[in-house]
């Protein structure tokens, strides 16, 4: 059986693909912003706190941003 909100999100992604090219990097964008936001959450969960809050501060085990 096929998922059509999975359809829709792939017709919705597929239109502005004009070539293999336009394909590769909207799935290399998809993928960066996907893995981005699991490594935020992943943090997050690490430190107890979320990001930008203040609870972190001076304590030894706070965020001082990433690159």
């Amino acid at each position: 059986m096929q998922d059509p909100a999975g359809n829709a999100l792939a017709k919705e992604l597929a239109k502005e693909c004009r070539s293999i090219g336009d394909i590769q990097e909207k799935l290399k964008k998809l993928f960066k912003d996907t893995i981005q936001q699991v490594l935020e959450a992943e943090m997050e969960h690490h430190l107890g706190y979320p990001k930008n809050s203040p609870e972190g501060i001076n304590t030894g085990n706070s965020r001082k941003g990433y690159s």
